[in-house]
């Protein structure tokens, strides 16, 4: 996995940057890491619906956090 990409899901994990701005750069980099794996872009998709508080069909920290320790999970059982 791309160290730079571990860094970052590691620190929305860990509460140290959950921003939205964090979500992007996590969002792009895995958009172009993995653009034909099907989890992956599901992934991506829920990023792209992050919002730190959540709402109507969006997804917040806790629900982005889960699905990035899965993430991790996915791809190092994929490596």
């Amino acid at each position: 996995m791309n160290h730079a990409i571990e860094k970052a899901i590691k620190r929305f994990v860990s509460g140290m940057d959950v921003s939205i701005e964090a979500v992007n750069f996590i969002e792009l980099a895995l958009d172009d890491g993995f653009a034909s794996d099907d989890y992956m872009q599901q992934t991506v998709e829920m990023l792209a619906m992050y919002r730190p508080g959540g709402g109507e069909f969006l997804f917040d920290t806790g629900a982005i956090k889960q699905r990035l320790i899965e993430t991790i999970e996915y791809l190092r059982r994929t490596a």
